[in-house]
């Protein structure tokens, strides 16, 4: 640290001495280029100490009642970065090797010190101090912004990723406010997305603030080379009218504002203040904002492309339950067709009936066009889950599996008619329930279902069962589908669940189907296990955590 354009007088020095001129004497002559306080006692060195922030303390040695070393061993454990000098006059090794090695001194003057040399030894001795307070005050900081880098670079939600950050910035760093804005690249307008302390008058005025490039062109120009810029209240007239108005709300001596660079365009900016009156911020805190503002890019992309890929797995789910509905849709019309013909026999029938005391017609027939009429709605609104479900994230409920394997079963009557397949539910399923999302699990066991009819020559089975085991105290809740179909050939087992695998012809099934199911199960927290041997069938077995409502 040099010894020019050093501010020493930002560093208070304490002399402790018990004789009033030697006192007078020091801060003569060197009040000009320090900053001095004095003390007559260890007593009342240690009540400055407590009450003020002190950089170097010069205690004499031989004093009454308390020592100067005694005084600075105790200084020591009071501000432990103080840079602690003995003045002694007697040369007395002991005492001072036992300062020395126990570390209550930074070194030793002795008596009578000259001016000159004094002083070289406080300037030596502030330096350390400062050079000792900076390296902390890096440390810190590069701890603070290596904890947030690994922070925001694991979240995955842009709304996390903001908030950590400016909570960062202004609590863990120490900036008295703290703004973020993102870019829009249509526009060219910086938008307030952000701004801490929450709640506070700035937040307030500068919620929805937007600088445009019409407006600002100079500002939005530096945004996009990559340069940060320091925004003083004393230039204020300099701004364009936006960034004028914006540091005019945050009213603070000095706003540092920082791009957010992205990949191929500028992402956003972080931007510092000193709006509550603090030291005021400037080109000392601006490497450190450059850093967490490429960190806070890296995190906001990586988030953006999460979003993307969740909206893009949506529509590839979307597609796969059409497609699923695309091969029902036929079933669904014949499974229509056949109650509507009992409804309309009986309401026919039912003009020439109304005098009639016709017990068969009113009793039994009247029960059956009734149950007909439940079917079709059931049919219909099984369908209709299964064309929305999944758009939105859903809830888990207490579900029956049994229930969902009966209406399995319903929906793929058609399909297994026209393969000459039989589709049943295993007489030894359980009536449990157990929490899920309904409408996803139900997906799973259409999926399997239909893989399953596909699979079986005429004249298979394809079994739905609901079971609910407790191996080693862990209850699992089990949808089994089991076919006597051709079976799966070992070394396509593995690979039945990546994307657009698939052993069906291609106007079969896109290789989707699997791989929806499997994560459908994976986010439930549960496995799919697959046994299989080529001519001997398969069984696909969906284990969920049991949790009961």
């Amino acid at each position: 640290m040099s010894l020019f354009n050093f501010d020493f007088k930002q560093y208070p020095l304490l002399i402790v001495d018990d004789e009033r001129e030697n006192l007078r004497v020091f801060e003569l002559t060197f009040r000009r280029d320090f900053n001095v306080r004095t003390a007559m006692s260890g007593e009342e060195g240690l009540e400055i100490l407590n009450t003020e922030p002190i950089a170097v303390i010069i205690s004499d040695h031989k004093m009454p009642g308390m020592t100067g070393t005694e005084f600075l061993a105790r200084a020591r454990e009071m501000a432990p970065d103080t840079v602690r000098i003995l003045l002694t006059a007697y040369g007395d090794a002991e005492t001072l090797g036992q300062a020395i090695n126990d570390g209550s001194i930074y070194r030793f003057v002795s008596k009578p010190w000259s001016p000159d040399e004094l002083q070289v030894t406080l300037r030596r001795a502030v330096e350390h101090f400062a050079a000792e307070r900076e390296r902390d005050a890096l440390l810190r900081e590069l701890g603070t912004v290596n904890a947030l880098a690994r922070t925001v670079n694991q979240e995955l939600a842009p709304d996390r990723v903001s908030e950590q950050v400016l909570s960062a910035l202004n609590g863990d760093l120490g900036f008295d406010g703290a703004s973020l804005l993102l870019y829009s690249e249509a526009n060219q307008t910086l938008k307030m997305e952000r701004s801490v302390p929450l709640g506070d008058a700035v937040d307030a005025a500068t919620a929805g603030l937007e600088i445009a490039a019409s407006g600002a062109p100079a500002f939005i120009g530096a945004m996009l080379r990559g340069e940060s810029q320091i925004l003083e209240m004393g230039n204020l007239l300099e701004f364009e009218k936006p960034v004028r108005e914006w540091v005019t709300e945050v009213a603070a001596d000095s706003v540092l504002v920082t791009p957010i660079p992205g990949k191929d365009t500028l992402l956003g900016a972080l931007a510092v203040d000193n709006r509550s009156g603090s030291a005021p911020v400037g080109a000392s805190q601006r490497v450190l904002l450059e850093g967490i503002a490429a960190q806070v890019g890296v995190a906001i992309q990586n988030a953006r492309r999460m979003e993307d890929l969740r909206q893009s797995r949506l529509q590839v789910e979307r597609a796969d339950r059409l497609g699923t509905l695309g091969t029902l849709a036929a079933g669904l019309a014949h499974e229509i067709n056949n109650p509507l013909v009992s409804i309309h026999t009986f309401l026919s029938l039912a003009g020439e009936k109304r005098s009639e005391d016709d017990e068969e017609f009113w009793g039994s027939y009247y029960d059956v066009a009734r149950q007909e009429v439940d079917r079709i709605r059931e049919l219909v609104s099984t369908m209709g889950r299964l064309a929305n479900g999944s758009e939105q994230d859903a809830l888990a409920a207490p579900t029956s599996l049994l229930e969902i394997a009966n209406c399995v079963v319903t929906l793929v009557e058609r399909e297994a008619q026209a393969a000459s397949v039989e589709v049943v539910v295993d007489p030894a399923s359980e009536g449990f329930k157990t929490l899920c999302v309904r409408e996803q699990i139900h997906q799973v066991a259409l999926n399997l279902t239909l893989n399953a009819i596909h699979a079986c020559s005429a004249g298979g089975t394809v079994t739905l069962g609901a079971f609910l085991q407790d191996p080693e105290g862990q209850a699992r809740a089990i949808v089994e589908v089991r076919d006597t179909g051709e079976g799966i050939e070992e070394e396509d087992i593995e690979r039945i669940f990546d994307p657009f695998f698939t052993t069906k012809d291609p106007d079969q099934g896109t290789g989707l189907g699997l791989m929806i199911c499997h994560r459908i199960v994976t986010d439930h927290a549960g496995t799919i296990e697959v046994a299989s041997r080529p001519g001997e069938g398969t069984t696909f077995r969906v284990c969920l955590p049991h949790r009961e409502a």
